[in-house]
């Protein structure tokens, strides 16, 4: 079983009703590296894998996942590190078998193929549904929309 979820910051002013972003339309690194920031809790089959107390964009966590994905279908090993806080995820894969590794906290956990990617497309909807329920003004963004708001296609 895989226990996921996003737990927006509260000291985080972008998550507020009455925040106002300071450009009309927010780019790629707004998203990814300034807005919308939560802690992470990932629990992959017992295994805890969640990052607490810096917080990440919520769509950075999202694109990692999908970038370790779109990797995975050519390379067995793919590494990759959050944006603002430099949390690394290592991913294994053999066969239908994934590992995944993180250094901080240090664990390894293993999941399927589909599992990675229901992980993910989960993550990229769960962005997406976070962000325009706090802010519905911004599904009109087109990134956003494009980016996490819909399934990757070639995912597993």
């Amino acid at each position: 079983m895989i226990d996921f979820a996003f737990e927006p910051h509260t000291d985080d002013d972008s998550w507020s009703p009455g925040w106002r972003p300071p450009v009309a339309d927010l780019s790629a690194s707004d998203f990814s590296l300034r807005y919308f920031k939560a802690d992470l809790r990932l629990v992959v089959h017992g295994v805890d894998l969640g990052v607490r107390l810096l917080g990440e964009p919520v769509v950075d966590i999202a694109l990692l996942l999908d970038h370790a994905v779109r990797e995975l279908e050519a390379h067995t090993d793919v590494v990759v590190e959050a944006s603002l806080t430099q949390h690394v995820y290592s991913f294994h894969r053999e066969a239908g078998t994934v590992t995944l590794t993180t250094v901080w906290p240090p664990a390894k956990a293993e999941l399927t193929w589909t599992e990675l990617g229901q992980l993910t497309d989960r993550a990229k909807t769960e962005a997406y549904r976070l962000i325009t329920t706090a802010h519905p003004e911004l599904r009109a963004n087109a990134w956003l929309r494009e980016t996490v708001g819909t399934r990757t296609e070639g995912a597993p």
